[in-house]
């Protein structure tokens, strides 16, 4: 979630939160508080404030109407418009390359894959957990991976692919402890 989705989702909260106070001290007597908020519904201040927080809300649930109407899902898929029409690559047909290119390594144990798709960006970006068994040069072997999956993802997709983070782990190192 971005910055300015956040910043909204916060002032929102708040505002919302001011107005529920606001509604429920109208409605109900609290003892310490009921002199006071009697004192201020009675002034010009409090016909401004509930207006200003009406206004408000209503502006942000306004926005947030228009843009789930409008805004577009993001189904997973890399869409390529061509003068012929649109061609659709789903993610999963992405994550099986990455496996493909995964099997000449040998070594290479389960490894589990994320794409992340940018359309908008016409960029990829490719996250690799695996393990590896009885191998040397762990960095070398990352390296030579990472180069051939981006290799094999730009021919396929003839787009970039940003970023191709690895994730290693050598299962010949791990150790597992054991309860007594």
């Amino acid at each position: 979630m971005n910055g300015l989705n956040r910043f909204i989702l916060v002032i929102t909260g708040i505002v919302g939160l001011v107005s529920v106070v606001v509604l429920l001290l109208g409605i109900y007597d609290v003892p310490r508080l009921s002199p006071y908020w009697e004192r201020w519904q009675n002034q010009e201040e409090y016909v401004y404030t509930v207006l200003a927080l009406s206004i408000f809300l209503g502006v942000v649930f306004l926005i947030m109407l228009v843009t789930g109407l409008v805004a577009k899902s993001n189904t997973g898929r890399y869409t390529i418009q061509t003068g012929e029409g649109r061609i659709t690559i789903s993610t999963e047909t992405i994550e099986k390359m990455v496996y493909e290119s995964l099997k000449p390594f040998q070594g290479v144990r389960a490894p589990d894959v994320n794409v992340d798709i940018d359309s908008k960006r016409d960029s990829v970006r490719v996250h690799i957990d695996c393990s590896v068994f009885n191998r040397q040069g762990l960095p070398t072997l990352g390296k030579e991976i990472q180069t051939h999956v981006k290799e094999r993802l730009e021919s396929l997709l003839e787009v970039p692919v940003t970023d191709v983070s690895l994730n290693i782990q050598d299962t010949k190192r791990q150790t597992s402890e054991r309860v007594v």
